[in-house]
């Protein structure tokens, strides 16, 4: 038998290695980037903050404390609101392109970002 007849030679392995290579890298990008952003805060209409990183930003208004906005890079959500009927709170956590509004403290909390999912509905 000569070196021909071999069934898995040197070449096949490194196309198989290859295809391996390119689609873990095709998967690494598409899921890497599937839930990223960042945090813009209004207040009365103004832009006053841009939440980029994980943090828990304290939102005041002449030295009084109106919320606390949680951010953890993937989810934004309100603590401790100071407004009577907690709706900005009970909105819970929201992903990228969702809204969270507090009409007694006129504060809107959005999150800026690029999601796999077009519309979430609850």
């Amino acid at each position: 038998m000569n070196g021909q007849s071999k069934i898995f030679r040197i070449s096949d392995l490194f196309i198989v290695v290859a295809i391996i290579v390119v689609f873990l890298a095709f998967w690494f990008l598409t899921h890497q980037s599937s839930l990223t952003g960042y945090v813009e805060v209004y207040k009365d209409g103004r832009l006053i903050a841009v939440l980029k990183q994980d943090i828990r930003y304290e939102l005041k208004n002449d030295g009084k404390h109106i919320m606390d906005i949680v951010f953890d890079g993937k989810r934004v959500h309100v603590e401790n609101s100071d407004c009577p009927l907690k709706i900005c709170e009970k909105t819970g956590k929201v992903g990228p392109n969702g809204v969270i509004v507090c009409i007694p403290n006129k504060v809107v909390v959005k999150f800026i970002g690029k999601s796999d999912v077009d519309v979430m509905t609850w």
